[in-house]
């Protein structure tokens, strides 16, 4: 008797459980709705580096491995699968997909050939209406590539910043 009844119960509180969540309603959130809006201005963005950079020689794909790779939101701003020459400064004008607030640019350069122990440094620049908003210097450690990513805080307009067309 015992063991029909502590079926009986198992079976109802199961019962009601599977009832209660068949019966909720739950709201899920629309991801998708917001968007955060563009920024204004013209955004470019340039890369120098420091040493001779080249496919990587491991990569599965030596054809397609690239040299030097800036992204932002996933897609490619620079992509070189060709040696780059140290000193060559690289340009991606018009970025897209610039929004206000947070921005994130994905830099990796791989080094030609392996120098030993000697660090290499790659500089980018973020530019807004050929004005500066961002500079900063990646370094490697020694015989790996130099990769980073720069962070921006770009705000909505340029006048939230003080800085207006005819300020320039």
């Amino acid at each position: 008797m015992r063991p029909l009844l502590v079926l009986v119960i198992t079976l109802a509180i199961l019962g009601g459980l599977q009832l209660y969540m068949a019966t909720r309603s739950v709201v899920h959130p629309n991801a998708s709705a917001y968007a955060p809006p563009a920024a204004t201005g013209r955004f470019s963005l340039e890369v120098t580096l420091t040493f001779d950079a080249g496919p990587d020689a491991f990569a599965l794909q030596v054809d397609d491995a690239p040299s030097v790779l800036v992204q932002h939101r996933g897609q490619d701003l620079i992509r070189s699968t060709r040696p780059v020459a140290s000193g060559t400064t690289l340009r991606a004008d018009d970025v897209a997909g610039v929004v206000a607030g947070r921005n994130e640019f994905s830099v990796r350069a791989t080094p030609q050939e392996d120098a030993g122990d000697v660090a290499r440094a790659l500089r980018v620049r973020v530019f807004r209406d050929e004005v500066p908003v961002a500079d900063e210097t990646f370094w490697s450690e020694p015989g790996e590539p130099v990769e980073g990513v720069i962070a921006l805080d770009v705000p909505a307009d340029l006048a939230a910043r003080g800085h207006t067309r005819e300020d320039e």
